[in-house]
C-alpha cells in the first residue's frame, strides 16, 4: 500500500457537495428560519430546527450545486468573518444537518 497516496481529508471535505433533502421545508417566522421535517405530507413537530441568520444562508446555499468551499467563500463575502472561522462553522453545521438527515451528500464523480 505504500504506493497509494490518499488525498487530504480536508481537501475532500472542501469539494464535497450537499443538497437539502426534499422531506424538509424551511419557513421564515418573524425573523427566524425554521426547518420542519415533512414525512408523508405531515410536519413532524417533534423535530423542528431553528437556524441563525448565517445558518439560514448556508441552508439556502446547500442546493446540490456548490462545494463546501464555495459555500464558505459565499459566507465570507456576505458576513464579516474570516475564512478559518467560516470554514469551521460551515463544516460543523453541515455535520449537524447531515447527522439529522436534513441534507445528503451529492455524488459528484
Amino acid at each position: 500500500m505504500g504506493g497509494v497516496t490518499n488525498m487530504n481529508s480536508s481537501a475532500l471535505k472542501e469539494r464535497s457537495v450537499y443538497r437539502r433533502t426534499p422531506e424538509v421545508v424551511c419557513r421564515r417566522v418573524g425573523g427566524e428560519s425554521i426547518l420542519v421535517p415533512i414525512r408523508q405530507n405531515v410536519g413532524n413537530l417533534d423535530y423542528v430546527y431553528t437556524l441563525s441568520p448565517v445558518a439560514a444562508s448556508v441552508w439556502e446555499l446547500l442546493d446540490g450545486s456548490r462545494s463546501t468551499d464555495e459555500i464558505v467563500e459565499a459566507i465570507c463575502a456576505e458576513y464579516d468573518v474570516d475564512r478559518e472561522t467560516a470554514a469551521a462553522d460551515v463544516t460543523a453545521l453541515i455535520a449537524d444537518l447531515s447527522g439529522a438527515a436534513l441534507i445528503s451528500q451529492v455524488d459528484t464523480e
